[in-house]
């Protein structure tokens, strides 16, 4: 279970479910309220045009109390709105308020309802001219529903009748001040609100099963070829490097999937090449231990005369020998290829070695009676590398050259300047290389099979050699075969530039 909840299935889920929650509650929560602001409003924009309706009534030549075109016009306003309007008056400093109502017959009434304290602070604070902002439910004793109520302060006229002296009456209008407040229904904007919920809470259903559909379907194609990874490194684990990811999308994971493919690829040469040293290793030593095992016990149990032991003690030496020969390169190409031997670098001429080189070659030369032949293009050609492991390039393909040449075949080197390199061929006309074995002629241990018919005495390690100097020094080497006409190794090497620039002088 606790496996099931950290998977990376689980993880995307519910991390995607959770961002789409946060942002649907988000909506439920903002949406309705700007959807209620705006009928609010809406509303409070009403009121205020019926409030200049009725500044002008209020404010007309006669007192709106007596004035039955007054009344008509504020109650036809107060139905046509739909709203309730009431006119407060006070009658004294106290709270003696009397209230004008106008409005629908439906409207609550304000006559036999006792105002509450609040209520009436709220009218007095009116008629003081304090105001009275948009307010949801300012007199709930009157209203049940949800209401929205504003109040200002305004001025009418009231008629005042005073008696004379003399016992007539004398009327006048006095300016004095009174509270309205408009009041107007919001039961009508929680319907659209409820709706709105509503629909945001059916909205957060659909997209949750919709979203979790395509989550799923996203999942299963991320997760599809991690599980067929997974299973890959497990085989490879095991040692089974043919097992292959069957992934073929144009986007990060099929990329993956590919990168995959090639390390298993790579990991089953790297084993094949594993196996194959092994095989090679075991069989190169077993033929001089065999040798060696073999003319000793002759030596001991009498088989071999006691006058030519020396002559069997030479073949043991020289077996020995080549065993010591195989484990030294074997070493050193390990310490090459390890990067733990440091190239020495100076500045010589390659020509020069090279004749050196090929004087100690010449009793075997000799012996297969082969022509050698030097094509320098100049007399003196300075290089900059690592004097030591450039004569070991260069001994091993000589050597090389001569074992598989036969008598009369040639044998050439050649150096010369192409753009800012050295090029050092050595070529000759012996047998050749197979197309099948020319790929792999710098592998460790490799002989093609006519190889080893003619050179039983190679380690195979030669050639191996040869490349990772090569790229040690950071350059190329390359070989062109064709069987039965010859073979051709050319490298690179730098040119010592100031030097050759002396001697061109």
């Amino acid at each position: 279970m606790q496996r099931r909840f950290m998977s990376i299935r689980f993880k995307f889920m519910g991390a995607y479910l959770l961002i789409l929650f946060a942002v649907l509650i988000l909506i439920a929560g903002v949406l309705p309220s700007v959807m209620s602001q705006y009928f609010i409003d809406l509303k409070t924009k009403n009121l205020q045009k019926t409030q200049e309706i009725i500044q002008a009534t209020l404010e007309g030549p006669n007192d709106f109390r007596t004035d039955e075109s007054a009344q008509s016009k504020l109650e036809t306003a107060a139905q046509a709105m739909d709203i309730n309007i009431w006119i407060c008056t006070d009658t004294t400093v106290t709270n003696n308020i009397r209230v004008y109502t106008y409005g629908s017959e439906n409207s609550p009434q304000i006559a036999n309802t006792e105002l509450q304290p609040q209520s009436l602070q709220r009218i007095q604070d009116v008629i003081l001219n304090k105001g009275m902002r948009p307010t949801q439910n300012a007199f709930p004793e009157i209203f049940t529903g949800n209401t929205l109520s504003i109040g200002y302060s305004q001025k009418y006229l009231s008629r005042v009748n005073v008696m004379t002296g003399d016992g007539s009456i004398l009327s006048y209008n006095e300016t004095k001040q009174a509270a309205v407040f408009l009041h107007i229904s919001m039961d009508d904007i929680s319907t659209p609100v409820s709706g709105m919920y509503r629909i945001v809470l059916f909205a957060m259903l659909a997209l949750t099963v919709v979203a979790s559909l395509v989550i799923g379907v996203i999942s299963n194609n991320i997760i599809y070829p991690v599980n067929q990874m997974k299973n890959a490194a497990k085989a490879i684990t095991n040692g089974d490097f043919s097992k292959e990811v069957n992934i073929s999308t144009n986007d990060e994971i099929g990329d993956l999937a590919q990168s995959f493919n090639k390390m298993a690829h790579e990991l089953q040469e790297v084993d094949k090449l594993r196996s194959d040293f092994i095989a090679n290793i075991s069989h190169d030593f077993r033929s001089p231990l065999t040798s060696i095992k073999g003319f000793l016990e002759a030596m001991l149990d009498g088989t071999v005369p006691q006058e030519d032991h020396a002559k069997y003690m030479q073949i043991v030496l020289d077996e020995t020998n080549r065993l010591t020969k195989m484990t030294n390169n074997i070493l050193d190409l390990t310490k090459m290829e390890n990067g733990q031997e440091e190239l020495h670098r100076s500045n010589f001429d390659i020509n020069e070695m090279i004749v050196k080189l090929a004087i100690g070659f010449e009793q075997r030369i000799e012996d297969k009676k082969l022509k050698m032949e030097f094509q320098f293009l100049q007399e003196k050609l300075y290089v900059n590398a690592d004097l030591d492991k450039i004569q070991r390039v260069v001994y091993n393909l000589i050597d090389n050259a001569i074992k598989f040449t036969d008598e009369g075949d040639r044998i050439s080197i050649e150096t010369s300047i192409v753009g800012k390199k050295a090029y050092v061929a050595v070529a000759d006309t012996g047998r050749g290389i197979d197309e099948e074995s020319l790929p792999h002629v710098f592998e460790r241990f490799h002989k093609a099979d006519k190889s080893r018919g003619y050179d039983k005495k190679g380690t195979g390690l030669g050639l191996a050699i040869v490349k990772q100097i090569m790229l040690n020094h950071q350059e190329d080497i390359q070989v062109t075969s064709k069987e039965g006409q010859g073979t051709k190794f050319v490298f690179t090497l730098p040119l010592a530039y100031k030097i050759n620039l002396v001697e061109k002088k």
